[in-house]
């Protein structure tokens, strides 16, 4: 039996702990009463009391909590959190979210000083092309290379990107390499773009040619199809493919099962079909090889280096969470608890202690953003009723119904979990993945 996804539990531990390790020290330090630091959930092993404050073991090994005096308004302490300034009381609400967010750009900082696997290849690979958006209406196609933008070269994703902002609302020359030719689209991008697709409508990938395959899952569709490490894929459907970035399109994008034929030691072999069978979630079970190779980075390099890995995950969540629930998003999209579990498992099985913690900075910040959103029983609700005390002019509303809105909030939120958790586990017992 497989237990890697017990890897969840010190994962998820050290991301409420640091979350909570941001309440205590910052009510600590503004003056405010804790009566406990708890390191995992009730019912409690032991406690030792420091300075009147109980720093607790709890049986339950997931997480852990602060509890502050007077956090539901419901103490007359002049310590208490309810009689905090709100300026204080946004600093402790703030605080745990924050220290998510500290604790993935420490992750990527220490990961880019060990050591961090970059791949030998332009990022300029066209791997998806929004219909109706400026790239589709010029004839860009899924597997193009960009080469060049308003008369530039480019060669990684940052320079399309800041090009297409620069260029925004004007029409401008996007060279491209399409099967060793180079072709010129006049491309107007998006002066307003909307959610989710950017200045072009596309996605862009590592433009890898030939395509191979790397690794091929034991049992997977791929291995029982016949599919092997090294085979370089020429055709999908037919269709003569010659890089990464359309073999991935065309396979993402087929009705039916897809037929790959492969140049195996020198002699065309196939087609071999994937079969997915009735799976929503297409899983074929094989990667595809990209050259790569391990830079490290001195500390000065590698604070950058995790500033801007930080960002492009802030940045990009509320994207993905806009096309999940546009229905846009490939695979399950939107996931729980056991859901968190099973993908911790697939990663620490199949990508090693450094992908392990790529995943905890990436749900670290997914848990900043969440739990910063304005919904009730959520750090960024109870700021919410703080901005709303300073538009009354420092009127609070009365704490038990405030208290009311959050137990409401807290019962849909459980609600929604409990759906997504449901779905989860059927994807489990039906053999799903998370990892594809």
């Amino acid at each position: 039996m497989d237990f890697s996804w017990l890897w969840i539990v010190p994962v998820l531990g050290v991301l409420v702990v640091v979350h909570e390790m941001g309440h205590f020290f910052s009510a600590r330090l503004l003056g405010i009463k804790v009566e406990e630091f708890g390191i995992g959930f009730p019912p409690r092993v032991f406690a030792i009391r420091h300075n009147g404050i109980d720093y607790s073991l709890n049986w339950l090994p997931i997480g852990g909590f602060v509890k502050i005096v007077g956090e539901n308004g419901d103490s007359d302490d002049p310590a208490s959190f309810g009689r905090a300034p709100p300026w204080k009381r946004i600093i402790v609400l703030a605080a745990g979210s924050f220290m998510n967010l500290v604790l993935a750009f420490v992750i990527f900082a220490s990961l880019a000083v060990s050591g961090t696997t970059e791949v030998d290849a332009p990022s300029t690979g066209v791997g998806s092309v929004s219909s109706g958006q400026p790239a589709a209406t010029a004839g860009m196609q899924p597997g193009d290379r960009i080469v060049s933008v308003g008369g530039q070269e480019v060669s990684n994703s940052d320079q399309v990107r800041s090009l297409s902002r620069k260029y925004a609302g004007t029409p401008t020359d996007f060279v491209v390499d399409r099967n060793g030719k180079e072709i010129t689209l006049k491309i107007t991008p998006n002066p307003n773009p909307p959610g989710g697709t950017a200045y072009l409508g596309i996605t862009l990938d590592f433009w890898v040619s030939p395509a191979k395959v790397g690794d091929v899952r034991a049992g997977s569709v791929a291995d029982k199809a016949g599919l092997k490490p090294g085979d370089e894929i020429i055709k999908v459907n037919g269709t003569t493919v010659n890089n990464q970035s359309v073999v991935t399109s065309m396979l993402a994008s087929a009705k039916e099962a897809p037929q790959v034929t492969v140049m195996r030691n020198g002699k065309e072999v196939g087609p071999f079909t994937l079969d997915v069978g009735n799976e929503q979630q297409k899983s074929y079970g094989f990667a595809l090889y990209k050259p790569q190779h391990v830079v490290y980075y001195n500390p000065a390099q590698a604070v950058g280096k995790a500033i801007g890995n930080t960002w492009e995950v802030v940045s990009n969540i509320p994207k993905g969470i806009a096309q999940a629930f546009a229905g846009q998003a490939q695979g399950p999209g939107v996931t729980g608890p056991v859901g968190i579990a099973q993908l911790t498992g697939e990663v620490a099985q199949e990508g090693g202690f450094d992908k392990l913690l790529n995943l905890t900075a990436l749900l670290s910040i997914s848990l900043f953003l969440i739990n910063m959103l304005p919904l009730p029983a959520l750090d960024g609700g109870r700021l919410l009723f703080i901005l709303i005390e300073l538009v009354r002019g420092g009127r609070r509303i009365a704490p038990e119904k405030e208290g009311m809105v959050h137990f409401a909030g807290m019962m849909v939120l459980l609600a929604f979990m409990l759906i997504i958790t449901v779905f989860d586990v059927q994807r489990i017992f039906e053999g799903g993945r998370l990892l594809p």
